[in-house]
Formats: C-alpha cells, structure tokens, sequence
C-alpha cells in the first residue's frame, strides 16, 4: 500500500512539475490574471473590467498573481482532488480496482492531453463536483443532499455547465432514490437550495459593489449568446435552437434509456448513477459546440471508472453498453472536431530545459513563436510606464497585460470581446477621452478596426515593434 502511495505521489509530482515553469502563452489564463491584477487594485468585476464567466476563478487568479502561483495554487488543488475522486470510484469499484481508476484520472487530469496542466475553471470545478456526488451517494438525507446542491453550486461559481449535472442530480432523485414522487420533491427542492446558496452570496456581494446586473447578465445571461456565439461568430444572438435542443433532448432520450434498463434489472442502480452522470457530463461539454479539449475534464468523474469497468465486469450487456457509451464519445469528439496537445513532446522540452540542452528561448518558442516576442513587448512597456498607467491592445494576447503588469484601458482585455460584443464605439470614445501613452496593435491580427486605424494615424507613431506587434506612442 505505501509504494503504491509513493508511486502516486512521484507520478503526479513527475507530470505536474513542468507545468509550473511555464511562459505566459495560454490567452484563457491571461484574462484570468489580467482580471485578477484589475481585482487586487480594487476594480470591480463586470463593472470595470469584464469577461463572460462566474466570479470565483478570477479571484483565485487574483490570489495567485502570476502563471507559477496560479499552477502551483491548481497543483494543491489536485491534491485533495484526487483524494475525493479515490473515495468516489470506492463507490462502484473494489479497493484494487478503485486504485486503477485513480491512477487513469490523475494521469488524465496532469497531462496536456485534454489541457488539465492549465488553470482553467474546469479542472478547478472537479473538487466541488466530487464532493457533491459524495455527498449525494453518502445517504439520503437532507443535509446531505443540501450539502450535494452546495457542493455543486459552488462548481457552478467556476462556470455555467455545472448545471447539467444538477439536472442529473434531481432527476436521479425522481427516477432512483425515492418512490415517492412528494419525498423526492422534498428533497429535490432541498438540493436546490443548496445549489443556489454559494450564487446568492455572490449576488450579495456584487449588489454591495453596484454591479448585481453587470454580475447577472455576464456570468449568467451572456453565457445563453455564448452557446450560439461559435456558429454565428457573434456574442449577440441568442441560443441556436437548432443544436442545443437536439442535444437536451438526447440526454433526455439517454435518461430514459438509464430509467428502462434500471426497472429491467440489466444494470444495478451505481451503474445507472454512472451511465447517467457520464452523459449529463458530456451535455455539458458539448453545451457550446467547441472542440476545446479541456471541456472534456468534465467527464473525469465517471470516465476511468466505466473505462475499468469494461475489462473486469463480468456482465457481457454491461460491457456492451459500456463500449455503446465510449462510442458515443469518439463519435462526438469526431462530430465536433476535438483536437488534442502533444505530450511526449511537452515533457521532452521541459527536462532538456531543466537540464541545460536548451536555453529559455528555445524552450518559450514550444509554447508558440510568438511568446518571446510577447515577453519582449511586455518588457518595454513595463520600462517605460508607471506603475498605475493605462494601455491598450488591439489583439487578442491578455497576457501583454499581465506580464507588464500594466492596466487594460476599458473593460475588455482581448480583441474578440470588443467584436463580439459589438463594442468598437465604446472603445474609440474611451481611447478618444483617456489618449493611453502606448497602444500595442498586432499587425497578425484579422480583426478590422477602420476607426482604430484612424485614430493611430492621427495620433500617434509606431516607436518599436516585436514580431507582429506594434508598440505605439502617443505623438
């Protein structure tokens, strides 16, 4: 048992190591942070300065402040993560096998394979998430099922798909755990409570700021445009119905699937719990129709158990539906072009770094052949502003921000928000008022911005450029 421990904790410190030494380079990390930095100077969120998700991951990015502390701060936060996920795959597996699930999840979760070395909300909403099937498996208590909905409602202060395993939640309540329709409502309005609680507090705490509105429409409402927002190019719009529906509509056909095989006696009530948490998981995946890799973490709780399942469960119709759901998976990962990070290659880079066989440059330039031109950009800003002094980039790099630790001017930090939210006016009448000192323009983006290109033209004068990045300074 202790070597099995040991080779546990040497693995995971052997795959999460390269991680902490990581460039600037991931653009979803530098919103987080440049949020954070507006956070710690006391802006408020959606207020001053905005992006489209709940509120909890940017202000851990806030008390971490740096790429390092953020990775560092998701390392320990894998740790008691993997605990609960050992404790959680106890529930449908034997202690030996249960071991084996482990081992897959913490792989799967150390990797760049589906991004789970980044600290995205994803990875982070695993904890909250297990402890609530914990607590939801544990009894059939109220408490237990008020502490499932908060568990889960915290989860969902990371971000919005959270909520589909909540729907799994109440209807596992109504189908499996109660016969009595009123029982089960009891307790499905319990776990509701439970759920809403962590979300109240955070509307309390952004009515006190005066941003309840900005709070609802960007980490709640906008996230409804968003679904839409990669087919139409567009935050603007509201939900497809086309696609959306079809797929809830699916996950309802998969629930019902779940109901018959369950009152037939093919599969046991834990796999029932199992079939069914897996596709509300990957409802939630798919919510948005983009092949991200990392929005597949949310199928890390039921996955390395159901992958250990096909091999030693002794039902032929089990494996079967268990190879039936993995199907389902290629196909959407197929059906929605999911790509993938190279690992081999993450890992040689990083120890040939460690061990002097390439130098900081070499070993930035894996990350994008851009990053040291990022880093260099980030440096003159830095030496030639003060501390508290605005500027403004028109491309979609948030990490010139963070690393030159250097204010954005106006709420947005990347150039697609200004697009998709149709917000070009906005943004000429505050550079218009403010005149930033320095303006860094990508000439690689293909983004058109006419009055932008006006405005820098009468204005002001390219003083140096790194790679495709401009530095502008006011005439």
């Amino acid at each position: 048992m202790k070597k099995s421990l040991f080779f546990l904790i040497a693995l995971f410190l052997f795959l999460r190591l390269p991680s902490l030494f990581e460039p600037y380079w991931y653009g979803d990390e530098g919103i987080y942070l440049t949020l954070g930095q507006a956070i710690r100077r006391g802006e408020t969120l959606y207020l001053q300065i905005h992006d489209n998700k709940p509120p909890t991951l940017y202000y851990f990015a806030a008390l971490s402040q740096t790429v390092f502390g953020f990775r560092l701060l998701l390392l320990l936060w894998m740790i008691p993560t993997i605990l609960i996920f050992s404790r959680f795959s106890q529930k449908f597996l034997r202690p030996n096998l249960s071991y084996l699930s482990t081992l897959i999840f913490l792989i799967l979760t150390s990797i760049p394979l589906v991004e789970g070395h980044i600290a995205n909300s994803e990875i982070f909403m695993l904890l909250p998430t297990l402890l609530s099937l914990l607590f939801f498996l544990r009894s059939s208590t109220l408490s237990d099922h008020f502490l499932s909905g908060l568990a889960l409602g915290f989860s969902f202060t990371f971000k919005f798909p959270a909520a589909a395993e909540f729907l799994f939640l109440c209807f596992f309540l109504f189908a499996f755990k109660f016969s009595r329709p009123k029982k089960a409502l009891i307790h499905s309005f319990v776990l509701t409570a439970g759920f809403l609680f962590p979300i109240f507090l955070w509307a309390i705490f952004f009515y006190s700021r005066r941003s309840f509105f900005q709070f609802i429409f960007a980490s709640l409402l906008q996230n409804f445009s968003y679904l839409s927002s990669w087919a139409t190019g567009t935050h603007s719009g509201f939900t497809a119905p086309s696609g959306l529906i079809i797929r809830f509509l699916l996950l309802l056909f998969a629930y019902a699937i779940i109901f018959c095989l369950r009152r037939r006696q093919i599969i046991t009530q834990p796999l029932a719990f199992l079939f069914g948490l897996f596709f509300s998981s990957l409802f939630g995946a798919l919510l948005s129709s983009r092949p991200y890799p990392h929005y597949l973490i949310q199928l890390l709780p039921s996955l390395p158990i159901l992958l250990v399942m096909l091999f030693i469960h002794h039902s032929n119709q089990v494996k079967s539906l268990i190879l039936l759901i993995l199907f389902v998976l290629l196909f959407a990962l197929n059906q929605y072009k999911f790509y993938f990070y190279p690992v081999v290659s993450y890992y040689s880079n990083f120890y040939s770094y460690l061990f002097h066989r390439q130098d900081l440059t070499s070993y930035r330039r894996f990350f994008g052949k851009e990053v040291n031109d990022t880093y260099a950009a980030a440096d003159f800003i830095k030496n030639n502003t003060q501390n508290h002094e605005r500027i403004f980039v028109w491309a979609d790099e948030p990490y010139l921000y963070a690393l030159s630790q250097r204010p954005p001017l106006g709420r947005f930090t990347v150039a697609y928000h200004i697009i998709d939210f149709q917000k070009y006016d906005e943004t000429i009448n505050t550079l218009k008022t403010y005149l930033p000192r320095y303006i860094i323009y990508s000439s690689a983006a293909s983004h058109p911005f006419p009055a932008l290109d006006r405005f820098l033209q009468r204005y002001y004068l390219v003083v140096a450029q790194f790679g495709s990045n401009l530095i502008y300074q006011l005439r």
